[in-house]
């Protein structure tokens, strides 16, 4: 833990722009200006497992997550055709065992096997779902229909995650917070070093909840005992909020995924390893290298396959210097030991697709001093409401770029444009906030692409600029994609232009559900990305 550091200011209860870029120069590249240390960090050396004793927490190599009972077998039916193994045996092998916290609750002698791994050098972190409720509860009973008041409503009833039957909370909500440090507190007295947190990417089911999340984490930092490892699972939109607060991270599927319709794991598309990797750099490797933590990378194999597959795996993750670890049980109630060490070079892609070292960009957009929201004009800052996952923030609304047919490039997906998060039921908004007040008459927004070859313009179903005038946000233009019986779609540039008025803040504006206007669809039908506000770069003028 990281008791007194705290160098990000975090204050997200009420707050819903989460992202800000000045107008102004850009930030220099990783590298420059004594940054080489930051960059080189993810090469370091493998520590040999003391005698006696453990590891430093950051030089841990190895990690198990197993789920399964302490006193049961590694696996049922081993892969290698031997005799099956004492689970607690096989977690030893291991630097850090994942466990799950049921295990402890049921087992008189869970105080016992926790202290019998850690006495052999092994780091022992339980589970806990800080972000969802396993089943509906009364609790306060002041929610919808008499259920608690923690639960995320849907249609007056809590709303479900229906791939696993619980129920998405907002953690900030004080009943549940309490609920969780109670439990936090109960698995710490069976001795284990930390809790895995599950479950943080309600978030992006919530956006608005983040801050309480985020306030959640840093309260089971502060009140558990001093040393205690924190590791969230995923919740790659909220990581950088939380990073000062938590020990680690873990990746799930990084280089494989389930396929639910064929019933087996398979390697990820193209598509989905790019965005991974993406993440890898641009997120987590991003605040690593100035916080360094262990990353954990967790993958499924098919039970035929894990003989020979795990060597793949496990050399992609540590490229990234990600501790990697492959099993072919998706419930996790086995521990098979792949036996295998990483070959490929430690760190050696970790900031490869970090979006400030991507090398220079030959701008195309307005970048003269009429352009009032040029980033080097250094007029104005820029909020939005929200990013969506491994996009840069708002940095590429000003930057002087377009993303053309011609000039698109699929790799620097992003930093070409900033996407909101993909939710139905949220308005989306850029805003720029000027440091005095500016005659303005004329706003160009250029839409997103994206895709190879001849990508898809995501331009909106609606949208509007308004301006702050006398206190309150004024309408000043419309843009809608129906013009009569005609559809508009794949917009590349839209112009807003209007009477002239004098204001220090204006924002483009879309409305909640409508994003999306790639083909002519019939009026209020859902898409996948209508609930996405999607801009390559904008332009004001006087």
């Amino acid at each position: 833990m990281k008791k007194g550091i705290r160098y990000l200011s975090l204050a997200l209860g009420a707050v819903t722009a989460l992202t800000l870029a000045g107008c102004k120069g850009k930030d220099k590249k990783p590298g420059q200006d004594g940054n080489n240390e930051a960059v080189s960090i993810f090469s370091r050396p493998t520590v040999e497992r003391p005698a006696t004793g453990r590891k430093d927490w950051n030089d841990v190599d190895s990690f198990v997550c197993y789920y399964g009972s302490l006193t049961g077998d590694s696996e049922k039916d081993p892969v290698n055709g031997g005799t099956a193994e004492r689970a607690l045996d096989v977690l030893k092998t291991f630097d850090v065992a994942i466990i799950h916290s049921s295990q402890l609750f049921g087992d008189a002698n869970a105080k016992a096997l926790v202290q019998e791994l850690k006495d052999a050098g092994t780091y022992v972190v339980s589970y806990i779902s800080i972000g969802e409720d396993d089943g509906l509860h009364v609790a306060d009973g002041l929610g919808e229909n008499g259920y608690a008041s923690y639960y995320i409503y849907e249609n007056g009833m809590p709303r479900m995650n229906s791939s696993w039957g619980s129920y998405f909370v907002d953690a900030g909500n004080p009943v549940w917070q309490e609920i969780i440090l109670n439990k936090a507190k109960t698995i710490m007295d069976y001795g284990v070093d930390g809790l895995f947190l599950d479950t943080l990417d309600t978030v992006d089911v919530a956006y608005d909840t983040m801050g309480g999340m985020a306030d959640l984490v840093r309260r089971l930092d502060e009140e558990l005992p001093e040393g205690t490892k924190l590791v969230p699972n995923r919740g790659f939109t909220i990581f950088q909020y939380i990073s000062q607060y938590v020990d680690g991270i873990m990746f799930e599927s990084f280089s494989t995924t389930y396929d639910n319709d064929a019933g087996v794991f398979v390697d990820r598309n193209e598509s989905d390893m790019e965005y991974n990797q993406t993440v890898a750099c641009n997120i987590i490797n991003r605040v690593r290298r100035y916080d360094y933590m262990p990353v954990f990378c967790l993958d499924y194999i098919n039970r035929e396959e894990y003989g020979y597959m795990p060597q793949n795996v496990y050399d992609n993750a540590w490229t990234y210097d990600f501790v990697p670890y492959c099993t072919y049980s998706r419930n996790l109630d086995i521990c098979p030991n792949p036996g295998v060490k990483p070959k490929s070079a430690r760190g050696s892609l970790a900031l490869s697709k970090l979006s400030d070292s991507t090398g220079e960009t030959t701008l195309n957009g307005d970048t003269s001093s009429a352009n009032l929201a040029y980033v080097g004009n250094e007029l104005c800052t820029v909020t939005v409401d929200s990013t969506f996952v491994g996009y840069s923030g708002a940095k590429p609304l000003t930057d002087g770029f377009i993303a053309t047919e011609e000039t698109h490039n699929q790799m620097n997906w992003a930093t070409e444009s900033w996407a909101s998060e993909n939710n139905n039921r949220k308005d989306h908004w850029i805003q720029f906030t000027f440091a005095s007040p500016q005659d303005i008459s004329k706003v160009n927004v250029y839409w997103a692409p994206d895709g190879t070859g001849s990508p898809t313009f995501y331009s909106a179903r609606e949208a509007r600029v308004e301006a702050f005038i006398d206190g309150q946000w004024t309408t000043v233009a419309t843009y809608s994609w129906k013009k009569g019986e005609e559809y508009l779609t794949q917009q590349q540039l839209t112009v807003f232009e209007f009477d002239k008025v004098t204001t220090d803040q204006i924002r483009i504006f879309q409305p909640k559900g409508m994003g999306d206007a790639t083909s002519s669809r019939t009026d209020g039908v859902e898409t996948l990305f209508t609930g996405i506000m999607w801009v390559c770069e904008v332009e004001i003028y006087a």
